[in-house]
């Protein structure tokens, strides 16, 4: 909102999202840019009703707020011709933290992007940087980075950064030669089976490799033996009584493209995913009824 508003520019925010009238108001108001969150992207990604064309003012559109699928923006391209470009941030360091390039032709795909006006590194668990491809903890320091947090009834402050002004934001990634940003996952959500490391959006990708499915959760469920084991909720825009098979489908695709350990131990088709209030879906929800050994 705040950039928009200081470039000049009008925003237009609809009360709530619907696939029905979507660019219908995007037509109406001939906006040149779109704000998203990934869980909109794949439902807007299949083609406009009759009659209905994004029109060629749309340059972009901008997928925030939670990690996007190689496969939703794919679908989304194509179906409307609309790039779309990934970014990262949090509500730490006043939002953004990356973001790819405008021009598509310099975007990485899979990638959240560069840096933006922010120091960011990768470390091990005991805060050393690492080298580029490997697997980390995200960092990030820079004027816009929280220096401390206040809670309510507390006197007093605690501090967010360490010593020397990194934070850490709990996300995993890695960067490549370029400085481009891959994230995996976060700390709290790697899966822990039997002492092998499992990031849920590995699984989470070659389940939204179907076109049938609209989303997908992986989170861990409690194992006597190996402690956790993955399991995965998706949905679906098919009707019920054409939704047969369709979790074993995804179990074979997962049996061609994941190793063993892996695999979800089951997957569940479901109506909706829980999300909170800025559209992002609410993993914990699903984490906590897995934990327990719960079903949908």
């Amino acid at each position: 909102m705040l950039a928009t508003l200081v470039s000049g520019g009008s925003l237009v925010v609809e009360e709530r999202f619907s696939r029905d009238r979507f660019w219908d108001v995007a037509q109406s108001f001939d906006v040149t840019w779109l704000n998203l969150v990934p869980a909109i992207l794949a439902n807007l990604a299949v083609p406009s009703a009759a009659g209905v064309s994004p029109g060629g003012g749309i340059r972009f559109a901008r997928s925030a707020s939670s990690p996007l699928s190689e496969a939703v923006r794919e679908r989304f391209e194509s179906a409307h011709g609309i790039g779309v470009l990934e970014t990262y941030g949090m509500t730490e360091a006043a939002s953004q933290i990356t973001a790819n390039p405008l021009r598509a032709e310099d975007r990485r795909s899979g990638s959240v992007g560069l840096p933006v006006g922010i120091e960011l590194r990768v470390v091990d668990l005991d805060g050393d940087p690492v080298h580029d491809g490997a697997t980390g903890v995200v960092q990030i320091r820079g004027p816009g980075v929280v220096g401390r947090y206040l809670a309510p009834g507390r006197i007093g402050a605690t501090p967010a950064c360490g010593i020397d002004g990194w934070f850490s934001t709990g996300d995993l990634g890695h960067r490549d030669r370029d400085g481009f940003v891959y994230l995996v996952g976060r700390t709290d959500d790697v899966i822990n089976r039997g002492g092998e490391k499992v990031y849920p959006r590995e699984i989470e990708e070659v389940l939204l490799r179907d076109r049938r499915v609209s989303e997908a959760v992986a989170t861990a469920r409690a194992h006597p033996s190996l402690g956790e084991q993955p399991v995965a909720y998706v949905t679906t825009a098919l009707p019920a009584d054409a939704r047969a098979g369709l979790a074993n489908d995804l179990q074979r695709s997962c049996e061609l493209a994941l190793s063993r350990y892996k695999r979800p131990a089951e997957i569940f088709v479901i109506d909706t995913l829980p999300v909170g209030a800025t559209g992002k879906v609410a993993r914990r929800r699903l984490a906590e009824r897995s934990l327990v050994g719960g079903k949908p």
